[in-house]
């Protein structure tokens, strides 16, 4: 007879094995407790599954290609962290494959791709988990609670940016991949759909009309001087740059990339509610922070603190605070132990999931009429724009791959 204790761990696969799916399947195996197993992995790079196996076990399957990986009866789960554009691909071959999903934001990097994965997923019955690891932040629905009980009143209007570290937005975003814009889609869609998703829910009304301004400014050959001038941090390495020999990391300055270090825009929602949102990948004082503006009073919150700060409107009137962080906050405002908590709960038990296909399709969608309204320099009502896109042939159909009918 065999026990709760004797059955056999779940298990998974990876496709990607670079830092962030490393950091999120390290944090799933540790709250499983034994109960879910990393099974086989593919990535192209031998750097990515050195690290995968010193991490999981020298055991575990090294697959030639996706295909391989995803005819493995085995397998349970296939969690997806590859390149933002292999997205759909891989989501699409991995469901029909009869296989559920985690697959890392965004969605996909363009909106009819994000729709074709909806698709699959009501035809395969398969689970469906998105990486939109701030959905499930103690700190954020810390936030919403306050919202959904009135303390400020009717939203009127907010603001909420994501002002990025120097060295965060020159070593992880102008030095890699996601500097073109072909691979990892825009800067707003791939940094900066967390925040959209956020006031989406927050607000929970969807947008009507966007405005956006932005462009390359600093990280552009004529500021490569800005190494030399601040000079060397504490431990030896270069301001901006990634270490030398880093796989495929070229130098942040360097000609070539193709997406913004700066946007501002200006949205407009469905209930008359207001919002600008403003991101810059060069700064001193980093911040990710709401500043919500009600009808009885104000919210004030930053993600990168934990502190939220609310005060209703009056004379005298004490402002209170709140360190959502002062029992622990690390990894997305906490959102990594949370979303691994969720997750191990739907691979064994079926549990509903806090982020899925459509919370990536609303923020994609948002993504996508921001950049057009700034490329078109136009505002940009939201729903013809959306209908517009749905009606597009998704670019997967167009340029098939063979992994797409590895279950036929």
């Amino acid at each position: 007879m065999t026990t709760k204790s004797q059955t056999p761990p779940a298990k998974i696969g990876l496709l990607g094995c670079g830092h962030r799916q490393l950091a999120v399947v390290r944090t799933l195996l540790r709250e499983a407790a034994g109960r879910i197993a990393v099974r086989a992995i593919f990535d192209p790079e031998t750097e990515a599954v050195r690290a995968a196996r010193q991490a999981f076990g020298h055991d575990i399957l090294v697959c030639s290609d996706e295909a391989t990986l995803l005819r493995n009866e085995e397998i349970d789960w296939v969690f997806i962290a590859s390149w933002n554009h292999l997205h759909a691909r891989q989501s699409i071959a991995a469901l029909r494959a009869g296989k559920s999903v985690f697959c890392e934001k965004p969605l996909a990097t363009n909106l009819p791709d994000c729709l074709a994965i909806r698709d699959e997923i009501d035809q395969s019955g398969q689970s469906f988990a998105l990486g939109l690891v701030l959905r499930y932040s103690p700190f954020y629905h810390k936030i919403k609670e306050i919202i959904s009980a009135g303390e400020i009143g009717e939203i009127i209007s907010f603001e909420f940016n994501e002002t990025l570290d120097f060295n965060h937005g020159g070593r992880r975003i102008f030095s890699t991949w996601r500097r073109n814009r072909e691979l990892a889609g825009s800067h707003l869609l791939e940094k900066c759909c967390h925040d959209l998703d956020i006031a989406l829910w927050l607000i929970g009304s969807e947008p009507e009309y966007v405005s956006s301004f932005g462009g390359r400014r600093f990280f552009i050959p004529a500021n490569a001087s800005r190494v030399q001038e601040i000079g060397p941090g504490l431990n030896g390495s270069l301001p901006y740059c990634v270490a030398e020999g880093t796989p495929g990391g070229v130098m942040p300055f360097s000609p070539g990339a193709s997406i913004v270090d700066h946007q501002v825009a200006i949205v407009e929602f469905a209930n008359g509610v207001r919002a600008t949102f403003h991101t810059n990948c060069n700064t001193a004082l980093r911040e990710r922070r709401f500043y919500l503006c009600g009808s009885k009073g104000t919210l004030r919150a930053d993600a990168y603190t934990g502190v939220i700060e609310w005060q209703s409107i009056g004379t005298d009137v004490p402002c209170q605070r709140l360190n959502t962080f002062e029992s622990g906050g690390h990894g997305h405002a906490g959102g990594d132990v949370v979303m691994a908590r969720n997750l191990v709960a739907a691979i064994l038990e079926g549990g509903p999931l806090l982020a899925g296909v459509e919370d990536g399709i609303r923020s994609a969608l948002l993504a996508h009429a921001i950049d057009h309204a700034m490329e078109t320099r136009s505002v940009v009502k939201v729903r013809p724009f959306r209908e517009g896109l749905e009606s597009l042939r998704p670019s997967i159909e167009e340029n098939p791959l063979q992994i797409l009918s590895v279950a036929s």
